[in-house]
């Protein structure tokens, strides 16, 4: 549970960062970068900041001042759905859709116990997964209603959809007796799970390739049970079709993102790695490395630009800061960010 809560010349231009006073209103959001700031756990002090890449300004508590109210508890991530953009706020147990050129609230959904992550199966149909709960909960995206749940038998984390299938990873063993090294398979036609493959242990993140190949990374528990690693899985049959293990255990992979034409795969490792999907074995250095003054807990990737986003929390305590490279590893641009700023979601028009 450390994760939980402890938790996600080379430089050609070096861009000045920029950050607006707080009291700057969220009245039209242009093209830009949502920045989730998770907050600390029981402070109630999430936000949301917003960062224009057009010229490397980020305005900050767009959420709070569009509504006139706090964020709440934990936010954990954004997903995007036309026009609005769910956030689901963990330890608050509820999910916000907002106007994604407003940043006002459109709807609420509540009644949730530890959501983590949602995905829009159809215009009418949500999966959202739950820290501490053993069902995956279905919501309705078009009415913020809860319209039922999954019988899932262990908590999710990470959820890709290939087809009509969804493939949900099992990272925390909060609440159940069974190892957490599964990614349950769940039909969304009827909303029933179909099938279990099992990987390493404390699957923390997964993508979808641009081959429907599905990319399982593996901490190997946040103890260092096991070593850490990477799994490669053909959806179409739901059988792992290779498997690369990390140089030691004490190695602690995680963020595993992907970029916009699903041939690129990023990750953390003590700096950020990419691998590509047609690799075969894990890369021996990292492609952006860390610095005394720069560690990173959390990336994104630009699926337009390709830009790669990474924050350094700090001390988890006060504000952090988020870092932006071209696909090459140049850095662009750094600026100051919310308290632990964790998950990005971009926002074009």
């Amino acid at each position: 549970m450390k994760k939980l809560f402890f938790l996600l010349i080379a430089i050609s231009i070096l861009a000045v960062s920029c950050k607006k006073d707080d009291d700057t209103p969220a009245n039209s959001l242009g093209d830009g970068v949502f920045v989730l700031n998770q907050g600390v756990f029981n402070k109630g002090n999430a936000s949301l900041s917003y960062f224009y890449p057009s010229n490397n300004t980020i305005v900050d508590k767009v959420f709070n001042h569009a509504n006139k109210k706090s964020l709440g508890d934990v936010a954990q991530s954004i997903t995007q759905s036309g026009n609005i953009s769910f956030i689901v706020v963990n330890n608050s147990g509820l999910i916000y859709a907002i106007d994604n050129g407003t940043a006002k609230i459109k709807g609420t959904i509540k009644g949730l116990s530890s959501p983590r992550y949602m995905l829009i199966v159809d215009p009418n149909k949500a999966y959202v997964s739950d820290l501490t709960s053993t069902e995956i909960t279905i919501v309705d995206p078009s009415t913020y209603t809860v319209t039922g749940s999954i019988p899932v038998g262990r908590t999710t984390e990470g959820m890709v959809q290939v087809g009509s299938e969804v493939f949900a990873a099992n990272w925390s063993a909060f609440g159940q007796t069974v190892r957490n090294d599964m990614i349950v398979v769940v039909n969304t036609l009827q909303d029933m799970v179909v099938d279990s493959i099992r990987v390493g242990l404390e699957p923390n993140s997964i993508v979808v390739d641009k081959y429907g190949y599905i990319w399982v990374l593996c901490s190997g528990g946040y103890d260092n049970q096991e070593i850490p690693s990477l799994w490669k899985i053909d959806s179409r049959v739901h059988t792992v079709i290779d498997t690369l293990i990390f140089d030691t255990i004490v190695s602690n992979p995680g963020s595993l993102s992907i970029n916009g034409s699903g041939d690129m795969m990023y990750y953390l490792n003590k700096g950020i790695y990419r691998l590509n999907v047609d690799s075969t074995s894990l890369p021996v250095e990292p492609f952006i490395e860390e610095r005394s003054d720069r560690h990173y807990a959390f990336i994104g990737v630009d699926p337009v630009t390709g830009d790669i986003y990474a924050s350094d929390p700090l001390d988890y305590q006060k504000n952090g800061v988020i870092f932006r490279f071209r696909d090459s590893g140049v850095m662009l641009s750094k600026n100051p960010g919310g308290i632990i700023p964790g998950f990005f979601g971009f926002n074009y028009h």
